[in-house]
């Protein structure tokens, strides 16, 4: 399983390239990344995360086995987080882009929290992606 080290690591020397948005057409940037934060642009907005941030949402995911878009409020930074999980952690995802949802593709484990059935979540927010034009 990656570490938010090692994805650290990697987006340090992928500054500048483009990457797929996760359940939103169009790509993403990656503008900046240090020990602090990682910066992207997502459709022309910026969004600063700091490492921390990105550690304990990283730290979900393993935990529940699963993140959403919706679960993190549905806006572009949300849209960001989940679509650099996807990248820098594409060989331990699957990606499922309709529903703007990343699952661990090895779970040993139950979930802690929600969906501890190991069924996929619905997507309650369609309307959500209509606004935004998705």
């Amino acid at each position: 399983m990656i570490s938010i080290e090692t994805m650290n690591e990697r987006a340090a020397t992928m500054v500048g390239e483009e990457f797929p948005l996760v359940s939103w057409s169009g790509t993403g940037r990656i503008v900046g990344s240090d020990d602090g934060t990682l910066s992207v642009l997502v459709r022309g907005m910026r969004a600063d995360y700091t490492w921390e941030r990105l550690a304990i949402t990283w730290n979900r995911v393993l935990q529940n086995h699963t993140l959403d878009i919706d679960e993190l409020g549905g806006a572009f930074d949300a849209v960001g987080i989940v679509s650099i999980f996807a990248l820098l952690g594409a060989d331990d995802l699957e990606v499922i882009p309709e529903d703007g949802l990343l699952v661990l593709k090895k779970r040993a484990d139950r979930p802690v929290h929600q969906y501890s059935d190991m069924s996929r979540p619905t997507a309650w927010a369609q309307w959500r992606r209509d606004i935004h034009g998705d």
